[in-house]
Parts: structure tokens; C-alpha cells; sequence
């Protein structure tokens, strides 16, 4: 018995209909059919047949030729005229009609095979089971063509459709019915006057491929591919063409898109002012060069594009363009100035900042240099410069420590930063064990105790102030001035306190001394406020010679060891401030944050084991990419993390987390670095991220700043909270592109 299951009509069994007007035979195939498992239904003629057919829907019709009112070949047209019942096999049987003529009216009229009688009951089963097989492996074709996204029509050889599946009638808001023996061209509304597509249409070729616009159901512009194949009929013949059609709208708009983005880009690195080059990593060739180039080193197009990169560098420097960054990380690369030599054998300065990228197919690299030549002369002037800029300095430091009265560098806090050797004296403390610590702990004597008073007034009405006081005690009289240091513009950090004995001097001669002293000392740090960016070099250099010139001379360390502090500290403001007012150039790439964080924290695991602080990634879910630029955005966590660090006791742990948050209708990442200090005051809350504000010692007040500069370049913002739990909580939080959004993790 055959195995049952469900027919493509809905049958539990494959259902076969018998159309015979001899009863015997109909007997017979009936119990033939169905000792072979299938389900029979039966009919006297055709048009009996046809009634019970519309009723039934049968899987397989049997059909004898000759028959009272409707015959065969009749009936076999009338099944194939009727849009329910025309994919139904057709198998004519008959013992008649042996003649070639018959077979081919039948094979005409629809039937899909024929069978002659008398049979033999093997071969009828046989014929049945290949044409339900054929017939189920058809409908599963008819239910891909249906449910297929593409649009599948076919079409005979005047270009009338045929046939269409739900896809192309849903696209032109039309029911299939409706446009069968429709013209294509008119069905998806081909302009004629569309000289180039019209012709096309007309002579539309089998094992064709084409591109048109056309306007669906809605009235949108959109463009289709076809894909062409022609049609046979039994005999071989081509009687039409079948198609299939796929919209390529977003395929033709990203085309257009890169099409007007390469238009762009290539105006603009054209009319980029800069020499700008591509050069092949492998072969060193140039690969395309701007007109500033061309313009730069005096080479035609076609002279620049037959050289490569060794042909343009000085003999005497390393090539710089081939210098690799030593983490291997593919990010721009500045380097130094260098020598390149011109087409006319000059020879320019350039910096250059390296890109890699991928142009044709190959690894190459993107150059922009600079032309630096004017500068570089410059520097190399001012190195003369340097001596003689060293010897003010030593002249300096040894006229702080000459002069004969009381000279403190102080804060508007009271501590004290730094004192010359007469102070020292006074205090009867050296310089090492008093340093840092508050004027305000010296109040038992003179001129100390006014010093404070005076500190007091100046920090609530700026300016300067001076007084007179005696020490009773001693009976010394003394001049104190305190005055603001104006350091690279900014007001009120520090305040030079100097106090002189006056007890042997008239009031007018001690008044002179002090307006030279201030004029003095004025012109000095003046001066050296004004150089003091291009000698930190050389005064650190001088500092090395000197300590190992005099290595053996121990009564120098202090003297060296405060320098060498007070050095660092300038190279960082000025690193700091420079830092703060650098233009904002923006490389920015899409990546991930985490990389970012994950490689800050690894730089700031040294000074994590020196202060005995574990640091925690607590980031497990990946988070959306993010336009960012890397290296300015890793001094925003190594900044954060470090002050974290700064913060914790011995011991505890420094946390990394990140989280989206949605608010004011825009989703955002939260990265937040998390401490267990003693927390942010809420009266400091509001001026975090202000330059040079700090409550840290030594702090320059400017990290914050230039952290909460780079968020802000990155349309982003900092928050400063603290933990529930106790500590402080930095947070940078960075706006999420729409496309870009995700769930919480």
C-alpha cells in the first residue's frame, strides 16, 4: 500500500478521477487505483466529469476519448480553459483511436500522456504515480514562484505577459488576472519615449540581462534588473520568454552615492592646499598625487606617478614614510620634519602625517605633508639661542639665592612652593621640611604671622598688598610685599612674598630697594615666562650635564633635585596647556570604545601597582561602534583612571563600566570610572572641569579641562558624581548614532 499523506488539493489520499462510459472498464481501474492506495471518484462522461471535478478538485484525471455528449479531447479542453482546475494531469485513455492524428489532437487539446487500451494494469499504475509525482513537483514550483520576493512573469513572443506571480502584481497594485495578455511595457509603465529602454523592450531577447526605471503601486520611482530565459513547447520551439525581476533601488542609490561621494572626494583632494600623495606599501610607487604636490615638488602627474617615494628623499635621511608605528596598529602616523628633495635639487622641510588604506585592491599608504622649512630654519636659529638662555637661567637661580632678605613663592592657599636660602634662615627650617607646608603654621613670629593676614586679604580682594610690622620680640622691622604671579595669562594661582628688614634704613630708602627689588624679580620671571616653552629643553639637558659633571658633590642635590621638580612641573603645564589650546583636527574612525579603555587601562597599570590599586574592566557586552578620534580620546580614560588611582586607598579597586541610558530622546554609552576615595565635595562639583582648577597637590588644574574639551569635540560631555556606596564616579558619556542604537546590556 502507498504511504498516505496530504495531495496538492487538500486530499488526505491522492485523488484520481475515472471518466469512462463503459462501466467494465470503469470497474476496472477503479479497483486497480485503489488496491495501489489511491482515492477514485468516477464519472460517465466529460461533462459529468467536469461538474464532479469543480466539486472535488482531484489530483489526476483518467479520461477515455470516445463518450457521449462531452468527449476526451473536448472535456481535456474545457479542464485546461478553467483557471481552478488547469494544472490538474490529464491521462487519455482509449482503445479507438490508435492513429497518430489522435495522440497529437489529445497531446494538443492538454492531456499530459496517453495511454491505450486494452492496458496493462503495471503500466497504468506506472503512468499514474510519474504524473502525480510531476504533478506535486510542479506545485512546488507554482508555491516558490508565489512566494517568491522577486517578481516572476512570463510572456509570449509578442510580448504579452502570460503569467505573474503575487510579487508582480503586489508591486503594480494589479491582480494577476487583470494583467495577463497585458503588454509588459505598458504593465510596468515604460515611458515610450524612452528611446533606450523602448528599443530594448521591443526586441526583449531570451538569456537577457537589463536594468529600467519603472514606479510601483505607490507612485515611487524604482529600479528593476531582469534576468531573461526563453520558454519551449514540446517540440522544442521557443514560444516565449520567461523573466524574473528584482528591485535594485538600494543597490542604484548606494551606486549613485559612492558615485557623487568619489566626486566629492576627489575635489577635495584636489583643492586640499597641502601636498597630499598615495603611495604602494610594497613597490614604494605613487599611486595619485594632488595638485599642491605637484605644485610642492615641481613634478608634472606623469613624472610623479612613473617615481616612487625613494626618489623624492634627501640621501642623507632615513625614508620617513616607511616608519611603522611600534604597536603595529594601523593609525596615523606624524613624524618628525625631514629633508625632500625638489625636482630643481632644493631641498624642503616637510612633517607628514601617514594614513593606511587599501587603493586598487593593494596596502597602501595616504601621506599629507607639511612644509615646514620656515620653521625648521627658525628653530635652528634659536638653538644659538639655548646658551645663552641656560646661563640666564643659572644667573636666575643664583640671584633668588643671593639676595638678602626673605623671598617665598606661595599659593592663595598659604603653602609654600618655594623660598631662597635667607628665608630659610629665618624660618630656622630647610627648605625640604617646610616646602609644601602652610605659612600659616610659622604665625608665632614675624614677619610670618602678618604674611598670613596678608594672604587672607589678597586671595578675597586680588591685586597686591603690602604691609609694615615690627617684631617685638626681636625688634626688627619689616616690609612685607605679596603680589599676584601672572603666569601665561592665568591670574591668582601664586603670589611672591617678600619680606625685608628695614629696621637700619629710612622709610624712603627701603621703599627704593623694594620698587628695584620688584622691578628686578618682575623682569626675570617676565623674561622667563616668556621663553620658557622653547629652553625647557636645554635647561633639562643643562640639568643632566651638571649633575653628572658635579656627581660628587653632594651639597648639590638639593639644589639640583628641586630643579628637576620644578622642570617636570613646567614640562607638564606647558604639555597641558598646549595641549588645551591645540586646534581640534578631528581623525576620527569608527571602532570601539572598549579597545579604547582596555588599552588606557593597560597604560595606567604601572602607577596602579605602585599605589597598591587593582583596577577592574567591567565591561563584558560589546557596545555600538562609535566615530571617535583614538588617540585624542585615550587621554580622556588615562586621565580619568589615573585620578581614580590618585584617589583610592591602598588596596581597593578602581572600576571600568559602561551602560546605554536613554534620555531626552537620545540614547547614549556610559563609560564610568568608579573609585573608593573620599568623593567630590558638592561645592567643587560645579567647577571640575574649569582650567587650573585642582584640589590635588602639584595638580595643574588642566587635566579635567582637556578631558571634558575632547568629550565635548566628540559631541559628547563628562559628568562628575559619586557612588552610592561611597567614592567618586567620572562618567563619559557619548551620543549613539540612531542606526547604531542596541539593546541594554
Amino acid at each position: 500500500m502507498r504511504r498516505v499523506h496530504y495531495s496538492n488539493n487538500g486530499h488526505r489520499e491522492d485523488t484520481v478521477l475515472i471518466v469512462n462510459d463503459i462501466p467494465e472498464q470503469l470497474w476496472l481501474m477503479e479497483n486497480l487505483l485503489r488496491k495501489a492506495g489511491y482515492a477514485v471518484i468516477t464519472a460517465a462522461d466529460g461533462q459529468e466529469a467536469f461538474d464532479v471535478a469543480k466539486g472535488n478538485r482531484p489530483d489526476l484525471v483518467i479520461s477515455d476519448v470516445s463518450m457521449p455528449r462531452l468527449n476526451g479531447i473536448e472535456f481535456c479542453r474545457l479542464i485546461r480553459q478553467d483557471s481552478e482546475l488547469r494544472s490538474i494531469p490529464i491521462l487519455l485513455a482509449s482503445a479507438h483511436r490508435r492513429d497518430t492524428e489522435s495522440v497529437i489532437e489529445g497531446l494538443e487539446s492538454g492531456a499530459d500522456d496517453y495511454l491505450e487500451l486494452p492496458f496493462d494494469s503495471t503500466r497504468l499504475i506506472a503512468k499514474v504515480s510519474r504524473l502525480l509525482e510531476r504533478s506535486n513537483l510542479e506545485a512546488n514550483y507554482r508555491d516558490l514562484v508565489e512566494q517568491a520576493s522577486d517578481i516572476i512573469f512570463t510572456q509570449d513572443m509578442k510580448g504579452r505577459l502570460t503569467g505573474i506571480n503575487a510579487a508582480g502584481a503586489h508591486f503594480l497594485g494589479v491582480g494577476p488576472e487583470e494583467l495577463l495578455g497585458t503588454r509588459f511595457t505598458e504593465a510596468f509603465k515604460i515611458d515610450p519615449r524612452d528611446s533606450d529602454q523602448t528599443g530594448t523592450f521591443r526586441q526583449l531577447e531570451p538569456d537577457g540581462n537589463l536594468q529600467f526605471r519603472t514606479e510601483d503601486a505607490n507612485g515611487r520611482e524604482r529600479w528593476l534588473e531582469i534576468v531573461t530565459s526563453p520558454t519551449k513547447d514540446r517540440k522544442g520551439d521557443t514560444i516565449g520568454l520567461r523573466g524574473v525581476a528584482r528591485d535594485i533601488t538600494d543597490r542604484k542609490q548606494i551606486e549613485l552615492a559612492l558615485r557623487d561621494s568619489d566626486e566629492r572626494y576627489r575635489l577635495l583632494f584636489e583643492s586640499t592646499p597641502q601636498p597630499i600623495f598615495v603611495y604602494d606599501e610594497l613597490t614604494l610607487a605613487f599611486l595619485a598625487v594632488n595638485e599642491a604636490a605637484i605644485l610642492t615638488y615641481g613634478y608634472d602627474r606623469e613624472e610623479f606617478l612613473s617615481m616612487t617615494i625613494a626618489d623624492i628623499r634627501s640621501t642623507a635621511d632615513t625614508p620617513a614614510l616607511l616608519i611603522k608605528t611600534p604597536t603595529g596598529i594601523n593609525e596615523p602616523l606624524i613624524s618628525s620634519p625631514w629633508r625632500h628633495r625638489r625636482k630643481d635639487n632644493s631641498i624642503i622641510y616637510v612633517e607628514m602625517t601617514s594614513h593606511p588604506l587599501t587603493f586598487n585592491g593593494s596596502a597602501a599608504r595616504l601621506v599629507i605633508a607639511n612644509d615646514v622649512s620656515e620653521r625648521k630654519l627658525l628653530d635652528e636659529k634659536q638653538l644659538s639661542l639655548h646658551a645663552s638662555l641656560q646661563q640666564s637661567a643659572m644667573e636666575w637661580r643664583q640671584t633668588f639665592n643671593a639676595i638678602e632678605f626673605p623671598v617665598l613663592i606661595i599659593d592663595l592657599e598659604g603653602r609654600i612652593k618655594r623660598l631662597n636660602q635667607v628665608a630659610e634662615e629665618i624660618a630656622g627650617v630647610n627648605a625640604e621640611q617646610i616646602v609644601g607646608r602652610n605659612i600659616a603654621e610659622l604665625e608665632g613670629s614675624q614677619p610670618w604671622k602678618k604674611s598670613s593676614e596678608l594672604i587672607k586679604a589678597i586671595r578675597a580682594n586680588g591685586g597686591s598688598s603690602s604691609a609694615e610690622v615690627k617684631d617685638e620680640a626681636t625688634g626688627k622691622t619689616w616690609a612685607i610685599t605679596l603680589s599676584l604671579i601672572h603666569e601665561f595669562g592665568s591670574v591668582g594661582e601664586r603670589a611672591i612674598l617678600i619680606a625685608q628688614d628695614i629696621t637700619k634704613r629710612t622709610e624712603l630708602e627701603a621703599s627704593l630697594r623694594q620698587g628695584e627689588m620688584m622691578s628686578l624679580l618682575g623682569s626675570l620671571v617676565a623674561g622667563v615666562a616668556h621663553e620658557v616653552r622653547n629652553p625647557l629643553f636645554g635647561i633639562s639637558s643643562i640639568l643632566d650635564a651638571f649633575e653628572t659633571r658635579f656627581a660628587d658633590r653632594t651639597e648639590y642635590l638639593r639644589y639640583t633635585d628641586v630643579l628637576r621638580d620644578e622642570v617636570g612641573r613646567l614640562t607638564v603645564l606647558m604639555e597641558e596647556l598646549l595641549e588645551y589650546g591645540k586646534p581640534f583636527k578631528g581623525d576620527f574612525f569608527k571602532m570601539s570604545v572598549d579597545d579604547v579603555i582596555a588599552k588606557s587601562l593597560r597604560s595606567c597599570l604601572p602607577a596602579a601597582e605602585v599605589a597598591q590599586v587593582s583596577l577592574v574592566n567591567n565591561i563584558t557586552n560589546p557596545l555600538p561602534k562609535l566615530m571617535v578620534d583614538r588617540r585624542r580620546l585615550s587621554k580622556v580614560f588615562v586621565n580619568l583612571i589615573e585620578n581614580a588611582i590618585q584617589h583610592s586607598p591602598s588596596g581597593a579597586a578602581v572600576r571600568v563600566e559602561a551602560c546605554l541610558v536613554h534620555e531626552a530622546m537620545q540614547t547614549w554609552i556610559d563609560y564610568s570610572v568608579k573609585d573608593c576615595g573620599p568623593g567630590i565635595l558638592e561645592e567643587d562639583r560645579s567647577k571640575m572641569f574649569e582650567p587650573f582648577f585642582s584640589k590635588r597637590r602639584g595638580g595643574t588644574g588642566l587635566g579635567l579641562a582637556i578631558a571634558d574639551r575632547i568629550m565635548g569635540e566628540h559631541g559628547g560631555k563628562l559628568i562628575a558624581g559619586n557612588n552610592p556606596e561611597g567614592g567618586a564616579c567620572m562618567t563619559a558619556r557619548f551620543p549613539v548614532p540612531h542606526q547604531e542604537e542596541t539593546v541594554d546590556v
